[in-house]
């Protein structure tokens, strides 16, 4: 696909060029070495968009319908129909507004690239379209009336997601517009064409007449009648939709009730609406909501994205994310970076895909008595506009639905640690917190499907000695409290939020180094849970430290004396293998590999 570039100097000599879509869109990231698209830009703007200017400063018209050629008398003649289609919205007269007709036209699958327009003020839309039945036009003639058809079925789709009205200038083989400017343009090489019909479309309706066009369904044949547009104006005149794409449900607001929140549009809502909308004399069925509620029509909206994205580069520079680590009073000294590190992991889980290798794997464990407000500091770590992601109810026997959560929630406190076993800890619990992703079976789905896990985890106890795991102890950061968690002043989210992505933008590490690994091991074997082989191995032995008297026994030796002395009811793990992992989970117990199993440095306790 080549578009074509025509100059016509202040003498009127025609100059004609072609360049390929990929080199367009790489070309109009930058101006021109002269900065002739701004300084076009700036003089408009003052002179009201004077004509005058470009007969002055001639600049390039841009053809992206057709590839042309010249004749023998320098006439434009096709040699190529593109397939492509200008839409263009002006009048927009700030970044945001731009960004949000840009944004809107990413929505559907036929948009081929947005971008700011040449004055700055407008985004054109390149939309692809064909032939219903796959061919090509073969004249100029015939690719007018493709563009005229392709222009008027576009607009229709895309003006109900636009913001602001589309320009009315039908397109045609020879619409053109000047170079443009854009650092940023939206380019979708893979976009679907839009399947155009021969059958012709009425023209701009009256005021008081819908429009009746043609457009495609899933088999590709469907007609979005003037019933179908009566629908789909009624429903957008009384609700607003978007598509969350994490919940992975359509979303609306009544717009007759003013302090609505966003819900979720389910069967009965769904049923009201089709009752609304029979009742307003539009025949219309469940089925006929659903097929729009449900399609790819309606915007979609990622409320994590956006929300980070609106934090993005407002950081003041202060370190927020250690500040509230400090309204957790504690005398461990490691807290304040541990929390950093795990915080930057947490906002760098949400923002990971199906396709990540690694999972945020730490937890930060609050440990202290009741009533130390350890379940609000784990709410509060959530602004408001995403606290719908948290959860403290999560039912560990229920794998489906922790599996679920998962994908879903973004921060899951693991509330009443001490009560989750074991063989929990040590089986399920420690599986999970190490996915990157998770495979399950939505409601009535028909297969499993992968979905990226954006859930971290946070724990709170009343025991200290609560870690059942001793090789999955590395992955939480235990911290017991001296005092309550001061909650009384709330969170700057946004500076929180912003100092997190701008540390993650410049690299930091979201995950702990061998050394900080190996600091936290160190640090939560006193909140291992004990024994009754760990209690009777001190009754009758210590760690002998390197240098001092002491002797080299093996495992099995050691377990033997415990069960002469105390007896095998008592002694608990009551077998070899699982002593052994205990021993080698002992702080300063020095341990050698010999031919016939490990040997363990040790002094015998003599009362």
């Amino acid at each position: 696909m080549k578009l074509t570039f025509i100059l016509r100097n202040k003498q009127n000599a025609l100059k004609l060029s072609t360049k390929t879509l990929d080199s367009f869109i790489e070309r109009i990231k930058t101006d021109t070495k002269d900065g002739a698209v701004a300084r076009r830009r700036h003089e408009l703007n003052i002179f009201n968009h004077d004509i005058s200017y470009d007969n002055l400063h001639p600049s390039h018209q841009i053809y992206p319908s057709v590839e042309f050629e010249r004749d023998a008398n320098d006439n434009l003649r096709m040699r190529t129909f593109n397939g492509v289609v200008a839409l263009t919205i002006d009048n927009l007269q700030t970044a945001d507004e731009i960004e949000v007709v840009k944004q809107a036209a990413k929505i559907l699958h036929y948009t081929l690239a947005a971008f700011v327009g040449p004055t700055g003020k407008e985004v054109i839309i390149l939309v692809r379209i064909a032939k219903a039945d796959g061919s090509m036009p073969v004249d100029e003639e015939e690719a007018d009336f493709v563009c005229r058809q392709g222009w008027q079925l576009a607009t229709t789709i895309y003006q109900g997601l636009l913001p602001k009205p589309i320009n009315q200038q039908p397109a045609s083989a020879r619409s053109w517009f000047r170079m443009p400017l854009d650092s940023t343009p939206y380019y979708n090489p893979k976009a679907m064409a839009l399947p155009v019909s021969e059958k012709p479309i009425a023209e701009k309706p009256h005021a008081d007449q819908p429009m009746e066009v043609e457009a495609v369904d899933e088999e590709g044949d469907a007609e979005i009648s003037q019933e179908t547009k009566r629908l789909m104006g009624y429903l957008n005149s009384k609700y607003v939709f978007r598509y969350n794409t994490i919940m992975g449900y359509t979303e609306y607001k009544d717009l007759s009730r003013k302090y609505m929140e966003w819900e979720p549009v389910d069967d009965r809502v769904m049923k009201g609406m089709t009752m609304k909308v029979r009742l307003a004399g539009i025949d219309a069925r469940d089925s006929d909501i659903r097929r729009y509620v449900q399609s790819d029509m309606i915007r979609p909206f990622n409320p994590i994205g956006d929300y980070l994205w609106e934090q993005y580069d407002k950081w003041d520079g202060k370190d927020h994310i250690r500040r509230l680590a400090r309204t957790v009073p504690t005398d461990n000294p490691h807290w304040e970076n541990w929390f950093y590190t795990w915080f930057l992991g947490m906002v760098r889980q949400w923002q990971v895909t199906n396709l990540a290798k690694y999972g945020n794997q730490a937890v930060p464990l609050l440990i202290s008595n009741q009533g130390w407000n350890k379940t609000t500091f784990c709410e509060q770590l959530l602004p408001p506009e995403l606290r719908w992601g948290y959860t403290g109810n999560l039912q560990m026997d229920d794998k489906r639905q922790v599996l679920q959560q998962m994908s879903q929630m973004l921060l899951i406190n693991l509330d009443e640690f001490n009560q989750i076993s074991p063989r929990t800890q040590q089986g399920f619990l420690k599986n999970i917190i190490t996915l990157s992703s998770v495979k399950i079976k939505r409601p009535y789905g028909r297969h499993v499907e992968d979905f990226p896990r954006r859930a971290s985890f946070i724990a709170t106890t009343n025991q200290a000695d609560v870690l059942a795991d001793p090789s999955g102890s590395r992955r939480f950061l235990s911290v017991e409290l001296t005092g309550p968690i001061d909650v009384s002043v709330t969170p700057n989210y946004e500076q929180l939020y912003a100092q997190a992505m701008r540390a993650l933008h410049q690299h930091e590490p979201y995950y702990f180094s061998p050394v900080e690994t190996q600091k936290i091991l160190e640090w939560n074997n006193k909140f291992k849970v004990k024994s009754a082989a760990d209690h009777y191995f001190f009754d009758y032995f210590e760690p002998a430290a390197p240098g001092e008297e002491g002797e080299w026994i093996s495992a099995s030796a050691i377990f033997a004396y415990l069960k002469e002395k105390v007896g095998v009811s008592l002694l608990k793990p009551a077998n070899l293998t699982a002593f052994g992992r205990m021993l080698s989970g002992i702080p300063d117990l020095q341990k050698r590999i010999t031919k016939y199993g490990s040997d363990y440095y040790v002094k015998r306790k003599t009362s």
